[in-house]
């Protein structure tokens, strides 16, 4: 998204971001130093891609003026540092439970987050079930095949939705396994793992 938007859209992006009361078309001109109509286009495409909105009618000075305001998505445009904070927040738990421990945490994790998705998975086929496990793990940002052999499945993910963290703390895979464990109510094998240098993530398990 970021790559996609001009230098100027960007700068409006970064005025709106600062005045969080909104800014009208005549504001953004005169501060940008452009034009009215130059102002609306780049308006136009802000608005397409959803990073701003309509806000409130300014009626300070003279006729009202409609404003604008940055959306959650336009907020969320800018860079975040959230692989760093959380990253120091995993060291600082690891260091105080110990590693065990954290394995532990990041297992309970997996099946709480199993528990709320399980329902999903009542009354269906072994094979309506992996295909609901893909959909699932898809949603939560993995790149995901299942392949099946008779009553066998090899669950592959070519990429690690936390690769940066999981090279630092192998224990997050125990989310991966206690999550496929618990929704295909079978025991799981992990055979291949990125954050160990392998070519994607692999799980092995019965359906």
């Amino acid at each position: 998204m970021q790559n996609q938007l001009g230098s100027r859209q960007e700068q409006i992006l970064t005025l709106l971001l600062a005045t969080k009361t909104g800014l009208s078309i005549d504001e953004i001109a005169g501060q940008q130093e452009i034009s009215r109509n130059a102002v609306k286009q780049h308006m136009v495409v802000l608005e397409k891609e959803q990073l701003i909105k309509a806000a409130h009618l300014n009626s300070t000075k003279g006729r009202p003026a409609q404003c604008y305001v940055l959306t959650d998505l336009g907020i969320n445009h800018f860079s975040k540092q959230y692989s760093w904070f959380c990253n120091l927040l995993l060291t600082e738990l690891k260091e105080e439970i110990g590693a065990d421990d954290f394995a532990g945490f990041m297992q309970r994790v997996g099946y709480k987050v199993a528990e709320s998705l399980s329902p999903q998975f009542v009354g269906k086929s072994a094979e309506q079930k992996a295909e609901t496990l893909a959909s699932i793990m898809h949603n939560l940002g993995y790149q995901v095949s299942i392949a099946q052999t008779g009553d066998r499945a090899t669950i592959t993910a070519v990429n690690c939705v936390f690769h940066d963290l999981a090279q630092e703390h192998t224990e997050l895979c125990e989310f991966d396994r206690a999550l496929i464990h618990t929704l295909l109510d079978n025991p799981v094998e992990q055979t291949e793992c990125m954050a160990k240098q392998g070519g994607a993530c692999r799980f092995e398990t019965k359906i």
